[in-house]
């Protein structure tokens, strides 16, 4: 009887080993592309980006990320870069039982980076036991690009997109264009660009009427060069119910998401977003649930599964679910404000008050909360203020 395979897995972002912060966004990059290759193999739970790079220039016990994480095993290394030789060094442990299943250390050309994600990639599932299809094998060796200065400022871009800021965003437009200058046909690219556009969006950096409407050209290139990309279909479900108001569309693309990886917890987060606001409350609450389950240490899908609540009516469940977001991060003012809303509902209003209190100003919501507990004085104050 052959051993039972390993059916979950954290992968920490690779140190970066090298002197140069400039190479930082390789290391990130290499690991991203091991989450995001790994995660489609319909046997293996990868834990997504958000929640594994929160451990990023930490040191971490591995039996906590474990238990933290609830996966079996963890993969760490580092990378090093030397002029154009690249050195990543892994280690493969089973944190259950303290016992190393695989290491390894590749050191090539910094132009075979695609060579050595494949190898790590396979090597990583066959450590695993994982039993693949000729189907999955097809899905670890699939290259996106053969131009490795385009993968590279890819790998930039993805690398400011993940610091979710308006100049990170601004700066990763640039490494996206860059690379599809390098190369037209390359997918990710458009698809990176497209999420940038989301996130600007998002932040009400740009003026919707612009941000979303190229977020939908560069998602639907994305589609049209690969349609089997799971990202770039959630991108124009973000699209399609944010901005265009097409709801059929909207459901479609999300549904098309998590059909192409069920494992994609950015899918599950929009669609829940779709369905509450088309009333589907109970749905919406399952995929905001798997979308944490998924991504169990992100504060954004963290936040939005109190929000579902909320708007359910569920208040009870809201405040539980919103005292675990100051836990991630304690300064995040949208939960103490959600929190603050719910406990109102409840008639809760000194705990409304100590919640807004943490909020900075203009506080809005705590001169809210003193004028629904009858302090006409304070939510003046709060409102010249």
């Amino acid at each position: 009887m052959l051993p039972k395979a390993f059916d979950s897995l954290a992968v920490l972002p690779l140190v970066n080993a090298t002197s140069d912060p400039e190479t930082e966004y390789l290391s990130d990059g290499i690991s991203e592309s091991i989450i995001n290759l790994l995660s489609q193999l319909p046997d293996l739970r990868v834990i997504p980006r958000t929640s594994a790079f929160r451990y990023k220039g930490r040191e971490a016990d591995l039996k906590t990320v474990g238990h933290d994480l609830n996966v079996r095993t963890v993969l760490t290394g580092k990378l090093i870069q030397r002029a154009d030789r690249l050195v990543v060094q892994t280690e493969l442990v089973d944190v259950a039982n303290d016992a190393q299943l695989w290491g390894g250390q590749f050191n090539r050309k910094l132009d075979d980076i695609f060579e050595v994600q494949e190898e790590l990639a396979r090597q990583i599932s066959e450590s695993l036991r994982l039993r693949l299809t000729p189907e999955d094998q097809k899905r670890l060796g699939k290259i996106y690009t053969t131009n490795p200065e385009a993968y590279q400022d890819y790998l930039k871009g993805r690398y400011w997109w993940g610091k979710r800021t308006e100049e990170g965003l601004h700066t990763a437009i640039g490494h996206m264009q860059q690379a599809i200058a390098k190369d037209p046909s390359y997918a990710l690219a458009y698809d990176g660009l497209a999420d940038c556009y989301v996130g600007l969006g998002g932040l009400n950096s740009v003026a919707p009427k612009e941000a979303y409407p190229k977020a939908r050209d560069a998602a639907l290139k994305a589609v049209e060069l690969d349609e089997t990309l799971a990202e770039a279909h959630s991108s124009l479900g973000l699209v399609k119910y944010r901005f265009d108001w097409d709801c059929q569309g909207a459901e479609r693309e999300f549904q098309r998401a998590i059909a192409l990886n069920p494992s994609y917890a950015y899918a599950h987060h929009g669609y829940s977003l779709y369905l509450v606001q088309v009333g589907r409350f109970e749905e919406a609450i399952a995929e905001g649930k798997q979308a944490v389950a998924l991504d169990p240490l992100s504060l954004a899908l963290n936040f939005s599964l109190g929000l579902v609540f909320y708007f359910a009516r569920r208040y009870d469940q809201t405040i539980e679910q919103q005292r675990k977001a100051p836990e991630l991060e304690p300064n995040f003012a949208p939960a103490h404000t959600l929190l603050s809303l719910a406990y109102l509902q409840k008639s809760m209003i000194q705990e409304a008050i100590a919640e807004s209190q943490k909020v900075p100003p203009p506080r809005v919501t705590l001169g809210y909360a003193y004028a629904v507990g009858g302090n006409r004085p304070e939510a003046q104050k709060c409102s010249i203020n």
